[in-house]
């Protein structure tokens, strides 16, 4: 489309083409003519030589702004589209987004970047409405400084309402950086004179010195001016026209047709014809576009490849927008539904959902989500828009799922309002279909997998593990055709699909939904998100090979900075920690969690508690690790994934494990009695106990029916296989226990799960292990052969402790000395002396020192 003609202003061109310093900010207010300047100066430039780049929002992410770059570089032909998108990918995962960006400009571009050497004209990337950057702003500004450093034949042009760092007087002294402002662009008498000559009415000319000696040479007063001459007649009057020309704007335009016009089309931040005939209703707007740019009002902007759109000036639409503000709600409600979905339908997602929502459209706003989830699913992980969630009323929650999911994601990770994030999970957790008219594939599984995760969050595992089967028979659903659409979006479900199926001890339809997220996966970031789902997994379940191969899907160089230590690779660090325990690095896998924010307060708390767990067994901290976790489960509320569960159950079962290594047989005795519905976590635990009993018959006898037990994973089935082994041997019955130990290295391969071997007396360990060489298998020995600690001594209390005599030992933990026990509890100390002797005797121990660690690790000093 073919712009305006604009005033050309020789003084400010050749300022802006002398080339002295690569960097040139315009910084002024709104209406100083700016964006009008450089508009006017690269549009001789040939096509390929100009990135021009409008911030329509305010706090732009840094990321988001160098996606922006990369975006119209490939629209306006600077860089090959196809190039451009695969750069916008990689501006998450870069961590020197300077050098992406001067690499793909220098690589494709040199001999216009050389320009100066070789006769083109340079390149230029235009920053409009840098203020817009907001927080960012300081970062963005070290990149374009570190980025014309890169690209010596780069130009870059900021234009600004706000003083910016990039322009301290250190760089503007240096000539780093050129520096226009107000001052500079203000229209002289000569340029007013010019001005009122090219546009205005006749013997408009010759009142430029008074025109311009009122408004101060600002840009959009003296347009205003011009206007209110032509439609007046009269001089020049002496108001403050800075404070007053948007509202003189608006005035200007209740005239005629051009009001109406901007009235029905302010809403949205940019449009093209096409949604300005919807708003007005009239095909009668091109005509009043150009009257609009010709005085001032707006301008076009590249959009696309042979597309613009046009943009209001700032202070006209903000005039503006509190008129429309005024008019009927039904009038303000088409408008902004219609403004949504044109946004909405041109990809501009974020502000679509802004409209809608302020306009309280929320059906809009319910399928703008989904879609904005669909887009970027790491959306729900960030705060970007718990804004204009919480602005959302429950009346219109409870009708669009996708909505509630996003107040409760919000609700979840802000301690303050963690209480009230279950009222909105219950929305989704509650949505049975059918989806609204005209839903897409991938708004539908959004849908599906807003329940499958809400449920989870309530603590509803079992029926989270039914809804993720449901969801899995819509994807089943969609055509290969449109899986395209849903790649990032499916694969996003389907990991959260498989981890509510694994926690429903669903363990072989969970590592096959893992798996096949991988193959949905279509970016290498979103790659890594899916592949430590698979990795955590696996793990778990005890196939060690199959979690090293899902390993390998992780690409290092395509996490963000700091991601690997975040949320996102919490599976990951557990399924690596979980390795390591199989390996017998103990130390190693409690450092998997180092500097880890997500270790007390994600929904893997199960998961990563247990391998915590089982490297402190290892490590002898079998009570102290005991008793940090039985307060953990006792706080209100719990952790979080602490509702009945697989991964509940196996942390409860490891606790029993840590109460029986650590000879508390009383602790353990409530937890191996465990209701849950996933008592086969629990079953390798209630053998070890029979073991310690020294009932290797009951054992034995109890082995089937323990192996048959609902919720085992592949890790705790071998565990029971291998202490029923050492059941047989107790017995005499070589034959069953090489059997049993065959059937559990068939399930986890020679370097698979072992951790388990630690349940395992060292003399039991030692008769498996002989058992293995009279055997002759190899395999079978190297299994066994790890170096696993001695954890299970099999102390028992010789006989229980007398009400008084806890009485005695609590105070012994309290008081130093003899006397100054019996003085506390009122005895002799003769008779504490008797007391502390059969308390010794039936510890095993002999010193203070010892009684007292004694008494800890059998919870003995616990009130009773």
């Amino acid at each position: 489309m073919t712009g305006p003609v604009l005033l050309a202003r020789p003084r400010l061109h050749a300022r802006l083409d002398r080339g002295e310093s690569q960097l040139v900010v315009l910084s002024a207010p709104s209406g100083s003519g700016k964006t009008s300047l450089v508009r006017c100066w690269v549009a001789p430039r040939p096509a390929g030589s100009v990135v021009w780049v409008t911030l329509e929002t305010d706090h732009v992410p840094r990321t988001t702004f160098w996606q922006a770059v990369l975006t119209n570089a490939g629209r306006l032909g600077v860089l090959p589209a196809d190039e451009a998108a695969a750069l916008v990918d990689d501006v998450e995962r870069t961590a020197d987004l300077p050098a992406l960006v001067a690499g793909a400009l220098t690589g494709t571009l040199t001999g216009t970047l050389t320009g100066a050497s070789t006769g083109h004209d340079p390149l230029v990337l235009v920053v409009d409405a840098h203020e817009r950057l907001r927080d960012d702003a300081g970062a963005v500004d070290a990149d374009l400084l570190r980025l014309v450093r890169l690209c010596p034949g780069l130009r870059v042009v900021v234009t600004t309402r706000t003083t910016t760092g990039v322009a301290s007087p250190g760089r503007t002294l240096r000539g780093e950086v050129e520096l226009l402002t107000a001052a500079d662009l203000a229209f002289t008498e000569d340029e007013t004179h010019e001005l009122l000559a090219a546009f205005g009415e006749p013997g408009a000319a010759g009142h430029a010195a008074e025109l311009q000696a009122v408004t101060g040479g600002f840009a959009l007063a003296i347009r205003a001016g011009m206007l209110s001459l032509a439609r007046t007649g009269a001089e020049p009057g002496s108001p403050d026209w800075q404070s007053l020309v948007a509202e003189d704007l608006r005035v200007q335009l209740a005239a005629g047709a051009a009001y109406e016009l901007v009235l029905a089309t302010c809403l949205p931040p940019y449009f093209d014809t096409d949604l300005a005939i919807e708003l007005t209703g009239t095909t009668d707007v091109k005509q009043t576009l150009a009257e609009l740019e010709w005085n001032g009002f707006g301008r076009w902007i590249p959009f696309a490849p042979g597309r613009q759109v046009f943009q209001y000036v700032e202070s006209l639409r903000t005039a503006m927008l509190a008129d429309a503000a005024r008019l009927p709600a039904a009038t303000q409600a088409r408008a902004a539904r219609l403004a949504a979905t044109w946004l909405y339908r041109n990809g501009n997602f974020e502000t679509a959902f802004d409209v809608a929502v302020g306009a309280r459209q929320y059906d809009v706003a319910g399928r703008v989500y989904a879609a904005l989830v669909a887009s970027n699913p790491e959306t729900i992980t960030t705060a970007r828009f718990d804004r204009q969630l919480a602005s959302v009323p429950s009346r219109a929650l409870s009708q669009y799922p996708a909505l509630a999911l996003g107040r409760g994601l919000a609700c979840h990770r802000d301690p303050a309002t963690l209480g009230a994030a279950a009222e909105y999970f219950r929305i989704p957790a509650s949505w049975v279909g059918p989806p609204a008219p005209g839903s897409t594939p991938g708004e539908v599984l959004m849908l599906h997998t807003a329940k499958v995760a809400s449920l989870r969050a309530l603590g509803r595992f079992g029926e989270s593990g039914r809804a993720a089967q449901q969801a899995l028979v819509h994807v089943d659903t969609i055509p290969d055709g449109e899986q395209h659409h849903v790649a990032d979006l499916g694969a996003t479900s389907l990991r959260h699909l498989a981890y509510s199926l694994f926690q429903d001890a669903q363990v072989e339809a969970a590592r096959t939904a893992a798996m096949r997220a991988i193959t949905l996966s279509s970016r290498p970031e979103s790659l890594n998100h899916t592949a430590v789902y698979a990795v955590g997994l696996n793990a778990i379940d005890g196939r060690c090979g199959e979690a090293r191969a899902a390993q390998a899907h992780v690409d290092p160089a395509a996490w963000r900075p700091g991601q690997t230590h975040s949320y996102v690779n919490a599976l990951g660090r557990i399924g690596q920690a979980a390795l390591l325990l199989d390996d017998f690095e103990l130390t190693a896998a409690v450092a998997e969690y180092d500097d880890c924010a997500f270790v007390a307060t994600s929904e893997f708390w199960p998961f990563l508690t247990w391998t915590l767990m089982h490297a402190r067994l290892g490590l002898g901290q079998a009570a102290t690790e005991a008793h940090r976790v039985e307060a953990a489960l006792a706080r209100t509320p719990g952790p979080p994934g602490t509702a009945d569960s697989l991964g509940s159950a196996a942390v409860r079962a490891a606790l029993a494990v840590l109460w029986l290594a650590a000879g508390n047989h009383t602790k353990a005795g409530p937890l191996l009695r465990l209701r849950t519905r996933y008592a086969g976590q629990v079953a390798p635990a209630v053998l070890l106990a029979r073991l310690l009993a020294g009932e290797p018959d009951g054992a034995l006898t109890s082995l089937p029916r323990l192996e048959s037990r609902a919720g085992h994973t592949t890790r705790s089935r071998a565990a029971v296989l291998t202490l029923g082994a050492a059941a047989a041997l107790r017995t005499d019955r070589p034959g069953t226990a090489a059997a049993l130990l065959d059937r559990a290295l068939a399930l986890v391969g020679r370097e698979g799960a072992r951790v388990h071997l630690m349940y395992l007396p060292a003399a039991d360990l030692a008769r498996l292990r002989a058992l293995a060489a009279e055997q002759g298998d190899a395999a079978l020995r190297d299994h066994l052969a790890a170096p696993v600690p001695d954890c299970i001594t099999g102390e028992i209390l010789a006989a229980p402790l007398t009400p008084q005599e806890r009485v005695v030992i609590a105070a012994f933990a309290r008081h130093p000395t003899r006397a100054a026990v019996a003085a506390a509890l009122h005895l002799s100390e003769n008779t504490v002396k008797t007391h502390l002797q059969r308390i010794y005797r039936k510890l095993g121990v002999n010193s203070r020192d010892a009684v007292i660690d004694k008494a800890i690790a059998l919870d003995l000093l616990a009130p009773r």
